[in-house]
């Protein structure tokens, strides 16, 4: 017969390894991502092939007895399958059910085992994570008799009270301090790039070392700062530079930096707000199906100067409070919309654009987000979705560029077709810069088009694929200013 495992045996520690053995992998851990050279989903530090049961249950007393049931498991059915094997008929059929019996008992004594040992075990790690009296007087720490069921107190860090992991790293975030603890960008213009620099500082009594930066967002470049270390009561800078979406909104990032020797990630964060320099809240208008078709929009200026709104899709504008023929120009003013009034049914447009007689911002566009303004992509994926060429006086043209991702490597731009008989878009050239191909348009309008002039136009490329994007803007009488409310 084949004996139970014994103290020594390690054939507890192999079936643990062969069933708990990963290939290597890389995974991520708090964000950032970590190799993992094949090792065990349950470390084992002081672990070897010739580790006893009892051992193996105090370190891992959380799955000791499924080991242990494991072990147990796979001992017993070689050892019947031997008497099996060996022994035929009526008596090989007896000493097969004794077998059983005895295989069984010894299972149900052995897990037994296991589990008091596991229990002992995490009594024995209580105790080692508790410091004794002499170390206590020796270290000036307090003694504390720990909360029945609570966790043993981990031991400080440099940084805090953090925990010290069985590969050396402490688990916890390290003794850093950002200053400032937030990089606010502001109010920014639409696609425009803005630079800002935080402090790492050492607030430990060791020299930390930075192991890597990394920033969640592709709007977000960063200084490389991996390598550099500080030092004690010390400080490093951190540059980033933050770019606008060309949509206005709020946007935030973040950036996680990790130290050398911790397992936490210290995370920065970035926030900004892209408006144009009249501001309306929301900035959308949300009327897909299920959300309500009416509401109120605050539009203001941010320099805090009055402003007229001058018309809004083309319309007269329902604002609460204000009558245009009484009231001087204010510096804020409440829109009252209603989705069904405002848009004739099947023609909303993917922006509702309000003018203004503000120079600096002749049009406001705000988003309206429904079903019929979703825009399909058909294989090639415009990075950009909003276009506008703001107020041009009228038979103005314009360039502008459309960036386009997921390009085949010998698929090339061949042509540019509007859908609007107000203007064409024409196609300038095709650039291809990494994965992003930058494609320049030009729009030409009719030598008669006037006012909001919305220009749905479609890019093709040499494979049949293509993107349909719009470009919108406002086309006024030469030398006018101020409102012109079409």
């Amino acid at each position: 017969m084949i004996p139970p495992p014994q103290e020594g045996n390690g054939q507890a520690v192999r079936m643990l390894r062969s069933h708990y053995r990963r290939p290597r992998r890389r995974r991520v851990r708090n964000g950032l991502v970590i190799e993992a050279y094949g090792t065990l989903l349950i470390k084992e530090p002081r672990m070897s092939e010739r580790t006893p049961i009892s051992l193996l249950s105090r370190e891992f007393p959380h799955v000791g007895g499924h080991v242990c049931g494991h072990v147990c498991g796979r001992v017993c059915g070689r050892v019947c399958g031997q008497v099996r094997g060996q022994v035929r008929g009526h008596v090989g059929t007896w000493l097969r059910a004794v077998c059983g019996l005895v295989s069984l008992m010894a299972m149900v004594v052995v897990v037994g085992a296991c589990d008091q040992s596991a229990g002992n075990g995490g009594a024995a790690a209580a105790n080692r994570a508790s410091p004794t009296a002499d170390e206590a007087k020796a270290t000036g720490a307090k003694s504390a008799e720990p909360a029945v069921g609570a966790q043993a107190a981990a031991p400080a860090s440099a940084g805090g009270s953090s925990a010290t992991s069985e590969d050396g790293s402490v688990d916890g975030p390290p003794p850093i301090e950002l200053d400032p603890p937030l990089l606010d960008f502001g109010i920014l213009p639409p696609s425009v790039a803005k630079e800002g620099t935080v402090r790492l500082v050492n607030k430990g009594n060791k020299e930390l070392e930075v192991l890597t930066v990394q920033p969640s967002c592709k709007c977000t470049t960063i200084d490389d700062i991996s390598g550099k270390k500080i030092p004690v009561g010390g400080s490093i800078e951190l540059r980033a530079t933050m770019k606008s979406q060309s949509a206005p909104g709020k946007k935030s990032a973040d950036i996680k930096i990790l130290i050398d020797g911790y397992s936490q990630v210290i995370p920065l964060q970035l926030k900004q707000e892209v408006s144009l320099p009249v501001r309306v809240s929301p900035s959308y208008l949300n009327v897909v199906k299920g959300q309500p078709t009416t509401g109120r929009i605050v539009i203001e200026s941010i320099d805090k100067q009055p402003f007229t709104v001058c018309a809004i899709g083309g319309k007269k504008p329902n604002l609460i409070g204000f009558d245009s023929a009484k009231d001087a120009p204010r510096n804020q003013y409440l829109l009252d919309w209603d989705f069904d009034r405002d848009f004739a049914p099947g023609e909303a447009k993917r922006y509702w654009l309000m003018e203004t007689d503000r120079a600096d911002c002749p049009l406001v566009d705000i988003f309206v987000r429904h079903e019929s303004t979703v825009v399909l992509p058909r294989g090639i994926s415009p990075t950009e979705y909003r276009h506008t060429f703001g107020r041009l006086e009228q038979g103005g043209t314009y360039d502008f560029v459309l960036d386009l991702t997921k390009i085949g490597a010998d698929e090339k731009i061949v042509a540019a077709a509007s859908a609007s008989s107000a203007a064409k878009v024409e196609l300038i050239s095709a650039v291809l810069e990494g994965e992003v191909m930058h494609v320049a348009l030009r729009v030409v309008p009719n030598p008669d088009t006037l006012g909001l002039t919305w220009i749905p136009f479609t890019v093709y490329s040499s494979t049949g694929r293509q993107a349909d994007q719009a470009v919108w803007g406002q086309y006024v009488p030469k030398g006018l200013t101020g409102c012109y409310g079409r």
